[in-house]
C-alpha cells in the first residue's frame, strides 16, 4: 500500500487469497500511529539520519515501511514464516531505481 503522509491512501494492492486480520477501522488506527511515528522520525532526522525503513515484528505478520520520494510511504505487510532481508533488499533496489 502507498500512503502520504497525512493518511490518504493513494494504491492499495492485496494477493489473492490474503485475508486481512484486522478491520478497516483497525487498519486506519494502526496506519495513524505508523504516520505519527514516521512524521516524527522525519522531524529528527537531522540528527539522526533519514530512515532507509523500518520493520515492526508481530506474532502475526511482520510490517515493512519505505519512504516512496518525499512525500509517500511504502507499506508492506509480511507474513512471518522467514527471513525479510531478501524481500526488504529487492524493494530498496526498486525503489531506488525509480527514485533518481
Amino acid at each position: 500500500m502507498i500512503y502520504d503522509l497525512k493518511g490518504n491512501e493513494v494504491y492499495k494492492r492485496k494477493m489473492d487469497g490474503v485475508t486481512d486480520l484486522l478491520t478497516e477501522k483497525e487498519n486506519k488506527i494502526a496506519l495513524k500511529h505508523t504516520l505519527d511515528s514516521w512524521n516524527f522520525r522525519n522531524t529528527i532526522s537531522e540528527k539522526i539520519g533519514n530512515a532507509n525503513y523500518t520493520l515492526q515484528v508481530y506474532d502475526n505478520l511482520m510490517r515493512v515501511l519505505f519512504p516512496f520520494g518525499n512525500e509517500m510511504l511504502l507499506v508492506v505487510t509480511l507474513d512471518n514464516s522467514g527471513n525479510p532481508n531478501d524481500i526488504i533488499q529487492r524493494i530498496q533496489t526498486i525503489l531506488s531505481g525509480h527514485l533518481k
